[in-house]
């Protein structure tokens, strides 16, 4: 955990990797409020982007030596790595547009960068529900630290953007597994 005599940017940096990507997990996971008041909102995507694809690589290997499918493993891969900067993105536009709050996307791509923590465990049967759930609230957490905005207008902010997500994913998983979406003309 983050001890309260250390000061702002706590951030993840590739020095020491390893104590300091398991510190860095450590902390987001068991100190999110604490860990996102001190985490820097500007410095660059490269440090949170490895953070992300290190996490997001450790579940796709284990899902991958577990299923040992490799499509399974590339699509964990590339799906694990580049929907966080989707994701950020929309949330941005939310926050910044629909509530006014200032901030920039950088900071947005930070928090759901750091929320991917919970990859690391999400592979064990049954839990990784449950952590998908935890990393939903580490976002709205982090989004109400960076913004400096109410908890309820980030738990909206995630609202509509899981409900964009369905409306535009739901629609072309659905023609891929060849069911047909519900109110389609055939």
């Amino acid at each position: 955990m983050i001890s309260p005599d250390q000061g702002r940017g706590n951030d993840f940096a590739p020095t020491s990797f390893l104590s300091i990507f398991f510190r860095t997990a450590k902390a987001i996971l068991f100190s999110p409020k604490l860990f996102y008041e001190r985490m820097e909102t500007e410095g660059g995507l490269r440090n949170p982007t490895i953070f992300l694809a290190c996490c997001v690589l450790i579940h796709s290997l284990i899902i991958g030596l577990v299923c040992q499918k490799q499509i399974l493993i590339i699509l964990n891969i590339v799906g694990g790595v580049g929907m966080p900067f989707v994701t950020a993105g929309i949330l941005f536009l939310i926050i910044t547009r629909l509530f006014k709050a200032s901030g920039t996307y950088e900071a947005t791509f930070r928090v759901n960068a750091y929320a991917a923590a919970t990859a690391l465990f999400s592979w064990i049967p049954l839990v990784g529900f449950f952590l998908e759930c935890y990393r939903l609230y580490l976002i709205v957490i982090g989004l109400s630290r960076v913004f400096s905005i109410r908890t309820s207008r980030a738990v909206l902010a995630m609202v509509i953007t899981i409900i964009i997500y369905i409306a535009v994913l739901g629609p072309i998983i659905a023609h891929i597994v060849g069911s047909p979406v519900p109110g389609a003309a055939p």
